[in-house]
């Protein structure tokens, strides 16, 4: 029987043992790496898919300070296949929340291919850790969640769009490889999120009901669950 003290420590051990304790450098070169990655995809994919020309400028140092400090956060929580996973669902969410904040759309141009890197990134984790159970519930929470967001966009009439539904099933297929408890606790973060905001906008501003980029929320809520759980 185990003292509480005992018990905390060996559970600190636990903790530690699962999650890996990383250097400080590993951490440094993660939020270099994502600097890079950012400042790249900000001046050439996010201008190539809007519609609206924008000032390249603040898309780049936006996207290089956001993804560069989301690489460093995720690289001190995990390493290997699942940090190159994450980080490529970061960039790339990044991306295409950029684009929904300027012009309320999630393009295909950036999603379909996001899908393609994720799916190969969790299959060769699969194949090199022999951990084809994680794969498979990856894959089907990516199904489930775009069957749910599908039901809502129908019921709503166009209050969720159809990027809203792939990049739903995006950060299912992530939030998916970690757990359960990732997928729901983020999808749950997301939403309540995004209603909050939207609540402190009527108030503010004494308006009817509108809409808010969802892209962003989705995004920042699967990630927190993905640390999480």
């Amino acid at each position: 029987m185990f003292t509480r003290s005992g018990y905390g420590s060996r559970a600190a051990e636990s903790w530690a043992l699962m999650a890996g304790t990383p250097s400080l450098a590993a951490v440094l070169v993660s939020a270099g790496v994502g600097v890079v990655v950012g400042a790249v995809l900000a001046a050439t994919i996010t201008p190539r898919a809007l519609v609206r020309p924008t000032r390249p400028r603040p898309l780049i140092a936006v996207g290089s300070a956001t993804t560069g400090l989301t690489f460093a956060v995720l690289a001190a929580r995990f390493g290997g296949v699942g940090l190159l996973a994450f980080c490529c669902l970061a960039a790339a969410g990044i991306v295409l929340s950029s684009i929904d904040v300027l012009e309320r759309r999630l393009p295909g141009v950036v999603v379909l291919p996001s899908y393609l890197a994720l799916v190969s990134l969790l299959t060769v984790g699969a194949l090199t850790k022999n951990t084809f159970a994680d794969l498979l519930r990856a894959l089907s929470a990516s199904a489930l969640v775009i069957g749910a967001y599908l039901v809502v966009a129908l019921v709503s009439r166009g209050g969720l769009g159809a990027g809203d539904v792939k990049l739903g099933g995006l950060l299912g297929l992530a939030s998916g490889w970690q757990s359960w408890e990732a997928v729901l606790g983020g999808t749950l973060l997301g939403w309540t999120a995004a209603a909050l905001t939207l609540l402190t906008i009527r108030c503010a501003k004494k308006r009817p009901w509108g809409s808010v980029p969802m892209g962003p929320f989705l995004l920042f809520g699967s990630l927190l669950g993905i640390m999480l759980y």
